[in-house]
């Protein structure tokens, strides 16, 4: 009895499934209704927000969604499903004592998986510090390859802008790598993203505080070598012309003597050609030698291959994150899997190359977009500490004749 049972269980019990599927889609359209939260900094008083926009970026299509339609600190929006990175930026007024303080605010969530009819998101607002220094204009870190269709090396560089209303002096700033990959997310112990920026490599431009003045609207190249490139390689790049280069002593490394070198205070700057690392500038408010002292980051994981784990560690150097002026996350648009500095110095990332090893990559440049022009043709470049939104991915070094 049992056995002839069983069929017409089975068939009651997917007749059910099918009528409650059938119900549902009724009321669904493969859309999600979500409600997102912002949650304001802490420890402010008669808090205020406005001109608040949010951006929705679903990382399986990349397609952007943005919207401005909050209620107080809450926004509905039908998204697609998906997984999203969820950006906000916008202006917030508090009380501090006896007066009050305009500022900006931002906030970032990464691989947020919105399913179902509704979902409710709860995001953190916190404030942006302003910067009044330079910004990373452009990164061309692709290089290029030969008529023979060869990766060509050295022709790689950094463009450094004054975004601000007066001249900057570009002596003792210091450009470092980061030492995780955007392309690889593990557990690193102890964590110091929130507060420091784990470094690879770093290297100071020279000089006695007012050696290398740079007006408004003008900007500086850091090259990895300057040389001019294109008496090996007709596609590539003329880089005499550069303010710095990098050059290593102990190494099969070419130096222009007619350009100053850059100062190496932690390892070889080795470019990431294909992306996988980011960079920061920042200023260095101590000696030299109290830094290489005192902010060594030492850190463990455990890599998992085959279903085996690893131990790894390594020694490296953080950068705290007051100390750094502008910030850049670069990927590649397949294989991102985390932004590996804090959300207050950049929110997104972008890009040379969708997959990995893109061929199609070299000769490409990642540089940020203009936001205004003014009489005299001076730019003011897009700066919101989102990389995703201030860059163009993929575009002509304007370097490249």
């Amino acid at each position: 009895m049992k056995i002839k049972l069983l069929p017409i269980y089975l068939t009651i019990v997917v007749m059910a499934l099918l009528q409650s599927c059938s119900k549902d889609d009724d009321n669904y359209s493969g859309q999600t209704a979500l409600t997102l939260k912002v949650v304001n900094p802490e420890d402010l008083n008669n808090v205020t927000l406005s001109n608040l926009t949010v951006s929705f970026k679903e990382l399986n299509t990349g397609k952007i969604t943005e919207s401005s339609s909050f209620t107080n600190n809450d926004l509905s929006i039908a998204l697609n499903e998906g997984s999203y990175e969820i950006s906000i930026n916008g202006k917030i007024n508090y009380s501090a004592g006896e007066s009050t303080v305009d500022a900006s605010v931002s906030g970032y969530k990464e691989s947020v998986v919105i399913t179902g009819q509704t979902a409710v998101v709860s995001l953190n607002l916190f404030l942006k510090t302003s910067q009044s220094d330079f910004i990373i204009e452009e990164v061309f870190f692709t290089g290029t390859k030969t008529a023979e269709g060869k990766q060509y090396l050295g022709d790689k560089y950094f463009k450094i802008y004054n975004n601000t209303d007066e001249v900057l002096y570009a002596d003792g700033l210091m450009i470092a790598q980061s030492e995780f990959m955007t392309v690889e997310k593990q557990n690193y112990t102890p964590n110091i993203m929130e507060k420091s920026f784990a470094a690879s490599a770093i290297a100071i431009v020279p000089g006695n505080g007012t050696t290398y003045p740079i007006a408004p609207g003008a900007y500086f190249i850091i090259a990895e070598d300057a040389i001019n490139h294109k008496e090996y390689n007709s596609g590539s790049i003329d880089l005499r012309t550069a303010n710095f280069e990098f050059y290593t002593e102990d190494a099969d490394d070419v130096d222009n003597p007619a350009v100053p070198n850059m100062e190496s205070l932690f390892s070889s700057m080795v470019i990431h050609n294909r992306g996988f690392k980011s960079f920061v500038i920042a200023r260095l408010p101590i000696h030299k030698d109290v830094f290489l002292a005192d902010y060594t980051y030492d850190y463990e994981y455990n890599m998992v291959i085959g279903g085996e784990s690893y131990p790894m560690g390594e020694s490296v150097y953080s950068i705290p994150n007051e100390w750094i002026v502008d910030a850049v996350n670069l990927s590649v648009a397949s294989e991102f899997q985390w932004i590996v500095t804090a959300p207050s110095l950049d929110m997104g990332w972008t890009y040379c190359g969708k997959v990995d090893a893109d061929q199609s990559r070299y000769g490409k440049s990642v540089r940020r977009k203009v936001l205004s022009t003014n009489a005299k043709g001076i730019k003011t470049l897009k700066d919101t500490n989102n990389s995703t939104l201030d860059f163009s991915p993929e575009v002509k070094p304007s370097l490249m004749p």
